[in-house]
C-alpha cells in the first residue's frame, strides 16, 4: 500500500470517528464558548471593523460603537454582567440608543442602530473557554429548569439539554438562532400543544436601562414582567442569562413525506377530514410547498407548477417497527446534503442577483430542490430536538433570503367546516398557494413576475401565547381553545417581484376578517411596517399591527413594563420609536420608509 493510500485511509478514519464517536458533552457537561464560522458551525455573521450586517445582507448599518471581537475594533464582545452595566453608562453618557444582535437573522430593522451603540450577544456568559448554564431538576411541582446565555445558539443548548436528560419542547425550525434573539421575538416551532419559545422563559438577568442589574422570575416578578421580558424585543435590558422551563429528553418518530396538495387543500369535505386528522394524529406538522418543479428532464425541460406539498410530522408515540436515524445517516442528512444543496443554490442565487432581469432563470435553480427532498424523505426515530431542527443551518446562511409570516387564530375544537376551526388552516395555506399559480398562468416564464416566490410557502400550527408582544397571544380564559397557523412566504432577496406580491399577499391574510377573522398578526422578525393597508392608509401595517396589540389588551401592558425598566429609552431604534411612537411620527417617517423599502 502506498502511502498516499495509507494518509487516505487515515483521513476516512479519522472521519468515521468524529461522526460515529459518541459525545463529549456527556463527559463534560458544558458548552464551548467559541467563534462561530463555516463550514461545520452554526451561527455566522457578517461584521468588518466598523459595520454590521445580518445574514440575508438585507440589513446593514456603522453603528458608533460596535462591540463585537469579529469586528477586531477598540470594543470587545461583553462577558459580563459588570460589561453590561459599562456599557449602559456609556451609552447614557454619550446619550446613545443601544441594540443588541445573535446571529442576525432577523429580517425586521430591530437590531440596526446607526447613531449608537451595536453589542455582540454571543459571548456573553463565558468564563475562560466555556459557557456557563446550569440545570434545577424539578424539586416543587414547577417542573424543571435550565439557565443559559443569551447568546448560545440554539443547537448548542439543545445538544447539551439532551446530553444533561432534558429538552425543549419548542424550537425554530433552524438550529443557528441565539437564545436571546429567539425569545425576544416570539420564535416557534410547530405542535398543537406547544407555544413558542418565548412561552418557555421563567426567568432573566439583565441590565435595565438605568445600568442597575435585575433579576426577575416566576416567583418574584408580576404577571406582566414575566409576559413582558418572554418577548421584550430588546426593549427591556442587556440580557446575561435566560431560564427555560424544559422537560425530560424523549425520543420520537419523524416522517418527511410528500403527498399531492390537492388531498389537504383542495376546497373539498375530504381534504378538509384529511387535514384535521394529519394533525390530530400528530404531536406536530409542518407543511412545505416548493412552488415549481421540473416538466420532464431536469435543467432541460421548463419549470412547471409542483402538485406535491412537503409534510415534516412528529409522533412522540413509538413504533416497534421504525429504526433509529443513526450518526452516520445523520451526518449525511445535516452536513452533506444539505451543505451541498444549500450552498450550491446560494451560489447560484447570488450569481444572478446583480442582474434582476435574470430572475427567471431562479426556479430553474430551485427546481433541484425535489431531488433534495428526495434523499431527506423517510421515517426515522430520532432525538426530539433533533426532530425540531430539519435542516443544517450552515447550509441555510447561503441561502439569502427574505420572508413574509402571519399568524392566523382557529379553534381546534370547532366543527370541521366552521370558519374559524381547521377551514382558516386550510385557507391560510391555499392563499398564498394559489397566488403563486395565478402569477405563474398570468406571466411568461421570462417574467420575473412569473415567479414571486421561488424558496417556499411554509406553515406550521402551535398554541397560543401568554407572552405580551408574540403575535400569537390570548388571554388565559382562551389560551387554551384558540391555536395558531403560521403561514409564510420565503423568496430569494432581492427579487425584483417581491415588493408588489408581498404586497398583494399581506392584503389577502390581513383585510379579508371574513375569511381571517379579526386578529391576524405579522411576525415580529419579519419586515411589515411599510406594506399598505387600507383600513390604515397613513399608518400603514405599523399602525394595523399596533391596533392588534391594543385590541388585545397587550399594548399598554409591555409599555407599562418597559418605561419601568428603561424611562429614557435606551434600548429602541429608530424602528421601534416609530413603531412605539415615541418621538412625533413626522420625525420618524422618513426613516421608516427608508428602513422598509426592502419589504
Amino acid at each position: 500500500m502506498s502511502p498516499l493510500h495509507v494518509a487516505l485511509a487515515a483521513v476516512l478514519a479519522a472521519v468515521v470517528y468524529l461522526v460515529l464517536r459518541p459525545s463529549g458533552s456527556a463527559r463534560s457537561p458544558r458548552v464551548r464558548a467559541r467563534p462561530r464560522r463555516l463550514p461545520w458551525v452554526h451561527s455566522t455573521i457578517r461584521v468588518t471593523r466598523d459595520a454590521w450586517h445580518n445574514w440575508s445582507g438585507e440589513l446593514h448599518c456603522k453603528p458608533a460603537r460596535l462591540y463585537c471581537d469579529d469586528a477586531r475594533g477598540p470594543w470587545r464582545s461583553p462577558r459580563t454582567l459588570e460589561d453590561l452595566q459599562r456599557i449602559v453608562r456609556d451609552a447614557r453618557t454619550l446619550a446613545a440608543p443601544i441594540r443588541m444582535f445573535g446571529s442576525s437573522h432577523s429580517w425586521a430593522r430591530l437590531a440596526p442602530c446607526p447613531d449608537g451603540f451595536m453589542v455582540d450577544n454571543r459571548m456573553i456568559g463565558s468564563e475562560g473557554d466555556h459557557f456557563r448554564a446550569t440545570i434545577e431538576p424539578d424539586a416543587d411541582g414547577t417542573g424543571a429548569r435550565a439557565t443559559a446565555p443569551p447568546g448560545m445558539t440554539s443547537r448548542e443548548f439543545e445538544k447539551w439539554l439532551w446530553d444533561m436528560g432534558y429538552t425543549l419542547s419548542s424550537s425554530a425550525v433552524e438550529d443557528c438562532f441565539t437564545l436571546g434573539g429567539m425569545a425576544a421575538t416570539a420564535t416557534h416551532g410547530a405542535g398543537l400543544d406547544v407555544s413558542t419559545v418565548s412561552d418557555l422563559v421563567v426567568g432573566m438577568t439583565f441590565v435595565d436601562g438605568l445600568g442597575a442589574v435585575r433579576r426577575w422570575s416566576r416567583e418574584t416578578a408580576t404577571a406582566d414582567e414575566l409576559a413582558a421580558i418572554q418577548c421584550g424585543l430588546g426593549c427591556l435590558g442587556l440580557v446575561y442569562d435566560i431560564t427555560f422551563a424544559v422537560e425530560a429528553r424523549v425520543e420520537v418518530v419523524h416522517t418527511a413525506r410528500t403527498v399531492p396538495y390537492d388531498s389537504l387543500f383542495a376546497d373539498t369535505d375530504e381534504a378538509r377530514a384529511a387535514l384535521r386528522e394529519l394533525h390530530e394524529t400528530h404531536d406536530s406538522i409542518e407543511f412545505f410547498w416548493w412552488p415549481f418543479r421540473f416538466s420532464g428532464l431536469p435543467l432541460v425541460s421548463p419549470p412547471e407548477i409542483n402538485p406535491g406539498v412537503w409534510i415534516l410530522a412528529v409522533e412522540r408515540k413509538l413504533a416497534a417497527d421504525v429504526r433509529p436515524r443513526g450518526a452516520l445517516r445523520t451526518f449525511l442528512h445535516m452536513q452533506v446534503l444539505d451543505i451541498a444543496a444549500m450552498v450550491s443554490c446560494g451560489l447560484m442565487m447570488s450569481a444572478l442577483r446583480p442582474f434582476p432581469r435574470m430572475a427567471f432563470v431562479l426556479p430553474w435553480v430551485t427546481c433541484l430542490t425535489n431531488l433534495w427532498v428526495g434523499a431527506r424523505s423517510g421515517r426515522w426515530r430520532m432525538p426530539y430536538y433533533e426532530a425540531q431542527h430539519f435542516v443544517n443551518a450552515t447550509g441555510v446562511e447561503f441561502v439569502r433570503a427574505i420572508a413574509a409570516e402571519w399568524s392566523v387564530p382557529f379553534e381546534r375544537r370547532a366543527d370541521p367546516n366552521a370558519r374559524d376551526g381547521y377551514e382558516r388552516v386550510r385557507q391560510s395555506f391555499a392563499t398564498l398557494h394559489d397566488l403563486i399559480v395565478d402569477q405563474f398562468n398570468a406571466h411568461p416564464l421570462t417574467d420575473p413576475s412569473a415567479a414571486p416566490v421561488i424558496l417556499s410557502v411554509e406553515m406550521r400550527t402551535l398554541a397560543a401565547s401568554s407572552a405580551l408582544m408574540s403575535p400569537g397571544y390570548q388571554p388565559e380564559a382562551r389560551r387554551r381553545a384558540v391555536h395558531y397557523a403560521a403561514p409564510e412566504l420565503v423568496t430569494v432577496a432581492g427579487h425584483p417581484a417581491w415588493g408588489a406580491f408581498v404586497r398583494r399577499a399581506n392584503l389577502a391574510m390581513t383585510a379579508h376578517p371574513s375569511v381571517f377573522g379579526r386578529e391576524v398578526r405579522c411576525h415580529i422578525a419579519k419586515p411589515f411596517h411599510s406594506l399598505p393597508h387600507p383600513d390604515f392608509p397613513d399608518g400603514n401595517m405599523a399602525d394595523y399591527c399596533r391596533a392588534q396589540y391594543v385590541a388585545a389588551g397587550t399594548w399598554e401592558r409591555f409599555h407599562a413594563v418597559r418605561r419601568a425598566v428603561d424611562p429614557d429609552g435606551v434600548f429602541l431604534n429608530d424602528y421601534l420609536r416609530g413603531w412605539f411612537k415615541d418621538q412625533p411620527a413626522a420625525d420618524v417617517a422618513p426613516e421608516e420608509e427608508r428602513l422598509d423599502r426592502v419589504a
